[in-house]
Formats: C-alpha cells, structure tokens, sequence
C-alpha cells in the first residue's frame, strides 16, 4: 500500500466556462486595473467572500474545505499516492 503524502502544492490550473461577454468584462477590468485576469478573478472572489455575512462565510468555509478535500485526494491518485 502506499503511503497518503501531503500535497505541498495544492493550487493547480483549471479551467472554467464563461460566456464571451463576461471574459470581454473581465479583460477590460484587468486592464484598467493593470493587472491579469487571473490576479483580478482571485481579488474578485475575496471581494465577494469578504462581503459574505457570518452564517454564510461559516458555510461556505464548510463548503471550501470539502472542495479542497475532494481535490487532494484527485490529486493523490493522478500520482499514484492514493489507492482505492
């Protein structure tokens, strides 16, 4: 069996569907802001979490943490760290 190691790197590049109008958003708004969709995307999402009030900013850290989870153990078996 093989040994369940800890990811030290759980961030990985994915990918996600946006309608041509928002990703026209979200290129004119990087480039106001002089930064990359991505680095705006993320500053985006903690704008909205920080906004969230105290019971849904408890569940959606609920909802997090069974995500991250789930990713962990995907990446664990792409690897080959994971049996079933």
């Amino acid at each position: 069996m093989k040994k369940l190691t800890k990811n030290r790197n759980p961030n990985y590049t994915t990918s996600i569907s946006v309608s041509n109008n928002n990703r026209n958003k979200l290129i004119a708004l990087a480039n106001i802001y002089e930064t990359t969709q991505k680095d705006l995307l993320s500053r985006l999402i903690d704008k909205e979490i920080e906004q969230l009030s105290f019971s849904d900013k408890n569940l959606f850290e609920y909802i997090f943490k069974a995500i991250k989870i789930k990713d962990n153990f995907k990446q664990a078996k792409k690897k080959g760290n994971y049996n079933d």
